[in-house]
């Protein structure tokens, strides 16, 4: 008899490990197995397109005196000094920088938020919209001004 209890509880114990290991692996299928691939690429690409197109807004060279659009930032968020033909500073930039989102950006049907601002300031430009909850990639850009840094941030949403 006692021979027969002691198999009993050998029998009962092995099968609580089979449990258990059939339980830790539902749980490995359940969350690394059917987990959503995440979109590495996705998230690369929107960030080097927001990089890059900083970069090359910031470096277009417009017609007002040849000015860079750094240039008219800075002009613009300081003490706006150049004149493009009757239009100060800070309107030509806006001009610019809409301009070239909206040929750009918008045209490859681009969810976008740009941002021109200096912290603690009113908002310079502000262009493009992302939903609250959506993800986004961003780029931030400081640029050293007389009143502080202005700081320029695009968010390629999606």
């Amino acid at each position: 008899m006692r021979k027969n209890k002691k198999s009993q509880a050998e029998i009962v114990g092995l099968v609580i490990i089979v449990l258990l290991i059939t339980i830790g692996l539902l749980f490995v299928v359940k969350f690394v197995v059917l987990k959503e691939p995440s979109d590495i690429k996705k998230d690369f690409v929107h960030s080097e397109l927001a990089s890059n197109m900083i970069n090359v807004l910031l470096k277009t060279t417009t017609d007002c005196r040849e000015s860079s659009v750094t240039e008219l930032f800075q002009d613009c968020a300081g003490f706006t000094i150049i004149n493009c033909d009757g239009i100060d500073s800070c309107t030509k930039v806006n001009e610019v920088v809409g301009n070239i989102l909206s040929k750009s950006l918008e045209k490859w049907n681009k969810q976008y938020k740009f941002k021109a601002y200096i912290p603690g300031s009113e908002l310079i430009s502000d262009y493009g919209n992302c939903a609250e909850k959506t993800d986004k990639e961003s780029k931030t850009y400081p640029i050293p001004t007389d009143r502080g840094t202005l700081f320029i941030q695009l968010d390629i949403c999606g």
